[in-house]
């Protein structure tokens, strides 16, 4: 029981007891056991932050709500974790009203439609579906006088998304109070974010817990340049500035990922800079599976296709090559494994064909992480697609530098990916070089059949592990604490 009478939530999952440590409370939407990219980060940390002596609870989306769960992530969890769920926030009543207006709309719109189509005489409207932008909406194509009904749905998804998030914030922020009556104190609170909303569930935890707040960004908030098409509306940025900024101010600790990112957020609160520093995700020890290249020059790829992480160019390039050496597909292939069938509504089977290299292209579904690794390890050359975040690195590129085999970033020149390969003997392409990148496939192609392979970019690269990493965060945190 707590001091107020209240009882103490249990855990849905806990590890080994691990009594006498003091406690960091962290709220992550993604944690173990779901599967998202997210939940990585603070799953390997956890293992970090044991070895220190802290002992973890965990406030997540609770795991009957996820479609997906790997229950081996949570044995890899060290002593003294403590995992609590939240469920997912319905929708506001004023979505419920809107949603049922807007049924009853689109079904009287049906019927006359249909009315108007068995009618003598009448043609039949032109159909087709309502052209949008897939790739998104850049920040200064916004506007805040709408222009069209598009405008004004997209500022309502926009304060949905906000209204929603906040919803399971608040929750977490309550559940995080009934917490503090446990047997040892809670020294510190720590979102991780996104979504970033679950940093208004840190802010308000600290501040009915009494201790400081730990911001750990995966990902810049406010300063991204493009949102998806249905949530562009400058009622998103507005709505993430006033959020981020309170956030800000309450921490005691702002975590970028990247160096950029942490230039961007140092310029945007200059009174609050020297409380940003910088902890990129790294790479990790784990064992891998062993080395199984094929006898083929195989180029993979392992992640999403979204927004501008556009495949074109590399089929070009490989055609290119395909055609100069007069190669087979059981000479050469490129493979993709994630959400990949799809470029901008258009089959990445499709993008292929235009090239002429369907038969060398090959796709695979999302996999657990043990078999994605799997597959990375068949590769000679693991490829970063395009991104215009360029204050954000792919979580890949990390994984990537364990293996023996090339990796080939396609970015432009001082972003936060580029930076961070800057002297690792990665291969770095402008997104638009398409003789530079045509160039490289050829040379990395011949060294392979040469019977070169080469080494992980780990082995000379220890400053990118997650345990140089982690001491750089854990650190921060001791020494912000100790201060007071």
């Amino acid at each position: 029981m707590t001091e107020s009478g209240t009882s103490i939530p249990q855990p849905f999952h806990q590890t080994a007891a691990a009594p006498d440590r003091d406690r960091l409370l962290l709220i992550s939407y993604h944690f173990p056991p779901g599967q998202a990219t997210g939940a990585l980060r603070w799953q390997r940390l956890s293992t970090f932050a044991a070895a220190r002596g802290w002992a973890l609870d965990v406030i997540t989306l609770d795991p009957a709500h996820l479609g997906s769960t790997d229950p081996t992530r949570l044995a890899e969890l060290p002593a003294g974790v403590r995992i609590f769920g939240v469920p997912p926030a319905g929708p506001p009543v004023v979505d419920r009203l809107l949603e049922g207006g807007w049924r009853l709309y689109r079904g009287f719109r049906e019927r006359r439609e249909r009315s108007r189509t068995t009618s003598p005489g009448r043609a039949a409207p032109a159909s087709g579906p309502r052209q949008v932008k897939r790739d998104g909406i850049r920040r200064h194509e916004l506007r805040w006088l709408p222009r069209s009904p598009r405008d004004l749905i997209r500022a309502y998804n926009a304060w949905l998304e906000f209204a929603h998030e906040g919803r399971w914030a608040r929750r977490a922020a309550a559940l995080a109070a009934r917490l503090a009556g446990g047997a040892t104190p809670i020294r510190a609170v720590i979102a991780c974010g996104p979504p970033h909303m679950t940093h208004e569930a840190g802010r308000l935890a600290s501040i009915r817990l009494g201790v400081p707040f730990i911001m750990d960004m995966r990902d810049p908030w406010s300063t991204v340049p493009r949102l998806h098409e249905p949530l562009a509306s400058p009622l998103w940025y507005a709505l993430a500035e006033y959020h981020e900024r309170c956030a800000v101010a309450r921490s005691t600790l702002v975590v970028t990922n990247t160096m950029p990112a942490m230039r961007a957020l140092r310029e945007r609160y200059p009174e609050s800079a020297e409380r940003v520093i910088t902890v990129m995700n790294g790479f990790d020890d784990e064992p891998l599976p062993p080395p199984a290249p094929e006898t083929r020059f195989l180029m993979a790829y392992a992640g999403a296709i979204y927004t501008n992480r556009d495949p074109r160019l590399l089929f070009r390039a490989a055609a290119r090559v395909i055609r100069e050496l007069g190669l087979a597909p059981a000479d050469f292939g490129l493979e993709f494994m994630g959400h990949v069938a799809v470029l901008h509504d258009t089959p990445l089977e499709e993008l292929a064909r235009a090239e002429g290299i369907s038969e060398y292209v090959r796709l695979h579904p999302p996999a657990p992480r043990r078999a994605a690794l799997e597959f990375l390890a068949r590769a000679a050359v693991l490829i970063s697609l395009p991104q215009d975040v360029e204050t954000a690195i792919p979580s890949k590129v990390f994984d990537y530098m364990r293996f023996h085999a090339w990796l080939l970033a396609l970015v432009e020149r001082d972003t936060a990916t580029e930076l961070v390969l800057r002297g690792t003997g990665a291969d770095v392409v402008a997104p638009n070089d398409l003789d530079g990148l045509t160039s490289l496939i050829r040379e990395r192609y011949l060294q392979f059949r040469a019977g070169y392979r080469p080494p992980p970019i780990a082995e000379r690269a220890e400053q990118l592990s997650r345990r140089a990493q982690a001491e750089i965060f854990f650190g921060a945190l001791e020494r912000a604490l100790a201060g007071g």
